[in-house]
């Protein structure tokens, strides 16, 4: 079994001219790539990186980032990506958790890590021999996701697993990947499919700008400038870009769709746009390692009425269950949980061994020592043996393709010692699903303005509802929980719309003054 990033590194000795990674117009070859990563590994490693450390990674959309993360697997330690503007309160406890000690990246990135830590930019080259003694059960990564304690938590995937989920994309999307834009960012596990599977077949990668990513001209511009044979992102983003210029896709080879539903209409608008650009929907949690099944869209298969595409069938060493809450096999036709086993499952969440033990369970069918993750996603087998996404079983959602566990973002608004209750919910929208506040006030009611302030230092920005509204009281169901179809029913016109209040301020400059490393 390969270590992940020897995927890289062989390839570069095979090809070590050719270009690996486009940014801003800018080009690094292989060779440049690894002698970069190698440098960040060598001041790693004499910093005390190693197997079972961990360095967190201040990302943006440029290749020091890519250059960063390289060299802290080449180091032999696991990598902690976070974004570069992380609110300073959720980056405090990511840092924590971890025992991050270490970090790596831009100069411009790790402008806000914490004062008197170590820091390694990168930037610079060397051929200086780093390579480090670690092995497939070590960790390669923590990412971490929306918690609905109200804190992230760190789910823990080694080598092996991250590897089999690489390697599984070879026998499914076509090859060869000439040139792959990922709008994925790098803290989000679709960057860990578009990264590996790419650099680790020869492929040159393509990373949007800020910029790229948010506006649609510009996105098809470079979709089109850089030839892409294969585009990934979510279905609202990919939305947007095939509302306003279908032309820009027309010739690309294949287009991976993951992170929320896929709705059948947006895919028959793929097909008239670009009838033969493959499109894949693919389904999994981090907790699966990246991707758990997929399912190739065809022209032909929506001539079905059903409104979602499915997530169809398990990807290569993995397993899929329907249970019921005996754990007991669904019957067919009928809704269960849905239940993940096989080569893909990370190790589990990092200092949190309840949680883990609850969530990764022990698989009755299998090995003695298998598990099996239960996802809380609900599912049903189809007519034609693949599997439909059917919601979810607690109050977890998705919003532009991230994991937002809605008590989280309740437990920051509790913050306010204005707001008495919270609820959240998840609406849809044109543009994708989107979030909704409701509050139950005591005293002075606070505007949506101080209240997005106070989600600002705790969450990331999609985390952030962009509905608000006050009510008397957060309706509640028969068992005194919140009624959570109620105020999604509702999101238009239950309660008074909160005030918007003066415009947000800037968030303040994070600590600054530690030691670093410029950029060369």
């Amino acid at each position: 079994m390969a270590i992940l990033h020897e995927l890289v590194y062989r390839q570069a000795a095979r090809t070590p001219n050719a270009v690996a990674v486009t940014t801003a117009g800018a080009d690094v070859t292989y060779r440049e790539l690894c002698r970069r990563a190698d440098h960040v590994a060598a001041r790693l490693r004499r910093l005390g990186a190693g197997p079972e450390s961990l360095v967190g990674v201040p990302t943006d959309r440029s290749t020091h980032t890519l250059a960063a993360t390289l060299g802290v697997l080449r180091s032999g330690a696991g990598y902690v990506p976070f974004a570069a503007d992380l609110p300073a309160q959720r980056r405090a406890h990511i840092v924590a958790d971890a025992g991050i000690e270490l970090f790596a990246g831009s100069a411009d990135a790790l402008a806000g890590v914490p004062e008197g830590r170590a820091v390694v930019s990168a930037g610079e080259e060397t051929d200086e021999d780093v390579s480090a003694p670690v092995g497939p059960d070590n960790v390669a990564y923590v990412i971490y996701t929306s918690g609905s304690t109200g804190v992230p938590k760190g789910v823990v995937t080694p080598h092996r697993q991250v590897v089999n989920s690489t390697l599984a994309r070879y026998s499914v999307f076509p090859r060869p990947c000439a040139s792959y834009v990922m709008l994925a960012p790098f803290t989000f596990d679709a960057a860990v499919a578009g990264i590996y599977f790419t650099l680790g077949t020869g492929g040159r990668l393509v990373v949007p700008t800020a910029d790229e990513v948010l506006d649609p001209a510009l996105l098809a511009e470079l979709i089109v400038r850089e030839r892409a044979t294969h585009v990934d992102g979510v279905p609202s983003q990919y939305a947007a870009l095939l509302a306003y210029h279908p032309d820009a896709v027309r010739d690309v080879g294949c287009t991976v769709l993951a992170g929320e539903q896929l709705p059948a209409e947006l895919a028959r608008r793929h097909f008239a746009a670009a009838p033969d650009n493959a499109l894949f929907n693919e389904y999994g949690p981090t907790e699966g390692t990246v991707w758990s099944t997929v399912h190739r869209c065809r022209p032909a298969d929506l001539d079905d009425p059903a409104p979602l595409v499915p997530i169809g069938r398990p990807i290569e060493n993995v397993r899929v269950r329907l249970l019921d809450d005996n754990l007991d096999e669904v019957e067919p036709g009928e809704v269960g949980e849905i239940h993940i086993a096989g080569a893909g499952l990370a190790r589990g969440y990092l200092n949190q061994p309840g949680l883990t033990a609850d969530r990764f369970r022990p698989d009755p069918t299998g090995a003695p020592g298998d598990r099996m993750y239960r996802t809380g996603d609900l599912g049903v087998v189809d007519e034609r043996g693949d599997l439909v996404f059917r919601g979810r079983a607690d109050a977890q959602v998705k919003v532009r393709g991230f994991r937002v566990e809605l008590g989280e973002v309740e437990a920051g608004l509790l913050a306010h010692p204005s707001v008495a209750a919270a609820a959240v919910v998840a609406h849809e929208t044109a543009t994708g699903t989107r979030l909704a506040a409701f509050v139950e006030v005591a005293g002075t009611p606070p505007t949506a303005a101080q209240l997005n302030a106070v989600l600002a230092e705790r969450v990331p920005d999609y985390m952030i509802p962009a509905r608000w509204a006050q009510v008397d009281q957060i309706p509640l169901t028969g068992h005194g929980k919140v009624d959570r179809r109620a105020l999604a029913a509702s999101v238009h016109s239950l309660g008074r719309p909160l005030p918007a209040g003066p415009a947000l301020p800037s968030r303040p400059d994070d600590v600054k003054g530690h030691d670093r490393v410029e950029l060369a």
